[in-house]
């Protein structure tokens, strides 16, 4: 059980709570921990009090740790075994703030990723040495997985990770070899309250042409590997394999999204129900030097943009005034001037959009959480010896939980 915990032993496990019992739960555990991590030799004292913490029903207790944030969980599963059990049960929804998670872009340099954790404002180098092939970020998935690719292939091959618990699982090969594809991602909670992801597989070349097909991969259907759903549009197949990365978003009204890397920047809009393709137009694309889309709190599909002459904005897209985008957001004068307007990106959803350039330096986030609603600045750290230009980032709830594999 040490093996998942140790990134976070060296945190302090009470944070501020909304609540006094979360607080004095808090305690509670830490009190708990540092009996057994500091003094395991310590004679037993106060025994009901410890059969009270360890005879808990599951239920009660795994309802009691999803409360935690990730290093507070974490100093609880070395407990002991009824807890580290509890601990590692799926607790949805995370009660906690997302985490900021990089990782180098293209062949990494660095054998580590990195987490900044935005209550305590600290930063993680985590090890990725749990595979012999480095791995790069494509998406966050879902119960703190997130979606990967194989770096030493020029074909596609995909991986699902928990870059805090180190487990991994190689994705099968795909239909039809492709290279540089557009790659979706849906999640969501089945009959049985179980979570899933299904990723979409879009474009891309194959033998030196374009693929214009679309190919889909179901965690809950995992043993039957990709199936073909059909054929896609050739100009389509064309856009997403040259001017588009891998982000995209799915929007709770069935659509899949993804935003074209070329300046006039637009937005390749997919219906899941009938997989139908079109263009979204973007606003002012002319003007915007950078852009990104992402998943507001609502569900719908947001936008985040800006140019060199003017403070970054937020539209939200109103599909029932004829796809319309309307202002959600500016970018405050203060906050602007800091963070720079050159070389943006962007990562998250609407719990925390996080705009940033490279690590180690400041990073503005957005967000329409209650009680943090609103442009915070993230200072950067400059001493953290983590400097990477080419990064890619998610915003990510860590988990501890057992394998969602």
């Amino acid at each position: 059980m040490q093996k998942e915990t140790s990134f976070l032993l060296s945190c302090h496990p009470i944070i501020d709570s909304i609540s006094f019992s979360i607080s004095s739960l808090h305690h509670l555990l830490s009190l708990q921990t540092e009996r057994v991590l500091l003094h395991p030799n310590l004679k037993k004292g106060n025994q009901g009090h410890n059969q009270m913490w360890s005879e808990l029903p599951l239920d009660v207790l795994s309802h009691i740790f999803s409360f935690l944030p990730p290093n507070s969980l974490a100093h609880a599963l070395c407990v002991c075994k009824h807890w580290h059990y509890c601990g590692r049960l799926p607790a949805f929804p995370p009660r906690f703030l997302p985490w900021f998670l990089a990782m180098p872009f293209w062949r990494p340099r660095s054998t580590f990723c990195y987490a900044h954790d935005p209550d305590h404002n600290t930063w993680y180098s985590l090890p990725m040495d749990f595979t012999a092939e480095s791995l790069l970020l494509v998406s966050y998935l879902t119960g703190g997985l997130v979606l990967c690719r194989f770096s030493s292939s020029a074909s596609l091959r995909l991986a699902v990770c928990n870059p805090f618990t180190r487990q991994i699982l190689a994705l099968p090969g795909l239909l039809a070899s492709r290279s540089k594809p557009a790659i979706g991602v849906i999640t969501g909670i089945d009959n049985n309250s179980l979570l899933y992801y299904i990723v979409i597989v879009a474009g891309g070349t194959s033998g030196g042409s374009y693929e214009s097909t679309l190919e889909m991969y179901d965690s809950r259907r995992e043993g039957e590997g990709w199936r073909l759903v059909g054929p896609m549009p050739i100009e389509f197949a064309v856009r997403l394999t040259v001017w588009t990365p891998n982000e995209s978003v799915h929007t709770d009204d069935g659509f899949l999204y993804w935003i074209t890397s070329a300046r006039a920047y637009s937005v390749v809009r997919l219906d899941l129900a009938c997989w139908i393709w079109n263009e979204v137009k973007l606003p002012m694309a002319d003007w915007l030097d950078w852009a990104a889309i992402f998943k507001r709190r609502n569900g719908r599909l947001g936008l985040v943009g800006g140019s060199v002459g003017a403070m970054g904005q937020v539209w939200e897209l109103d599909m029932q005034a004829g796809d319309d985008w309307r202002t959600v957001s500016t970018v405050p004068l203060d906050l602007d001037m800091p963070v720079g307007r050159g070389g943006i990106k962007c990562a998250g959803a609407g719990d925390a959009v996080y705009l940033y350039r490279e690590l180690g330096s400041d990073m503005l986030v957005w967000s329409e959480t209650e009680g943090r609603e609103g442009w915070n600045l993230v200072k950067g750290k400059s001493n953290s010896g983590i400097n990477f230009s080419f990064l890619k980032a998610v915003s990510i709830y860590p988990s501890l939980s057992r394998s969602l594999f």
